[in-house]
């Protein structure tokens, strides 16, 4: 198998496992919104509160426009300044939020992803749970990153730089600009959507 077809097929497994930490993270942070919710439901002492009748039809009308503008956030977005990086934007509107993965290219052999979930705050969307993880593709080991004795295995060596990084992308005319990151290497990208 040849190196471009090695890094395809591990570039291809770790999005699929970026957007499985995606979705668990995204029900987390479902399950502390409904525990929230009950709470304000419950006064001290287990008295139960009168909800305001006006509240579940506003609650229902905000729902629904933050639902249809993810929704509307979604696709496949290319880094126009650099070319090197794209980004996958996911609506996970269970938990009204986005799933965002960046992936950038340094090289045949090496390459870099970044994780995150992002709420829609006014123009921004702002996420403090980014993990960058950084995969480089070795012709001489083997899966478990092991040297091969006959120097035929090939195999991927994945480091995760940090997890719990914070940051934004501002929403602008359809592009996503990365301004807010913790990250130095994140600012100055400019996504274009490119897919639905």
């Amino acid at each position: 198998m040849n190196t471009k077809k090695l890094m395809i097929l591990i570039m291809s497994i770790v999005m699929a496992f970026g957007m499985m930490m995606f979705f668990s993270a995204c029900t987390e942070t479902d399950q502390q919104q409904d525990a929230e919710q009950e709470e304000t439901t419950v006064a001290e002492e287990g008295e139960s509160v009168e909800p305001d009748a006006a509240a579940p039809e506003e609650d229902a009308e905000e729902t629904a426009n933050a639902v249809n503008e993810y929704v509307n956030l979604a696709g496949e977005y290319q880094d126009e300044t650099s070319g090197r990086a794209a980004a996958t934007v996911i609506a996970n509107t269970e938990a009204k939020c986005v799933n965002i993965t960046v992936n950038w290219s340094s090289s045949a052999t090496e390459s870099t992803e970044w994780t995150m979930s992002a709420v829609k705050e006014g123009n921004q969307l702002v996420y403090s749970d980014c993990t960058k993880r950084t995969t480089v593709v070795s012709e001489d080991m083997d899966e478990e990153g092991e040297g091969d004795e006959d120097g035929m295995g090939g195999g991927a060596e994945e480091t995760v730089e940090y997890e719990g990084g914070s940051g934004s992308f501002e929403i602008s005319d359809g592009e996503l600009l990365w301004t807010g990151a913790s990250d130095e290497d994140c600012t100055g990208c400019v996504f274009v959507k490119v897919t639905e």
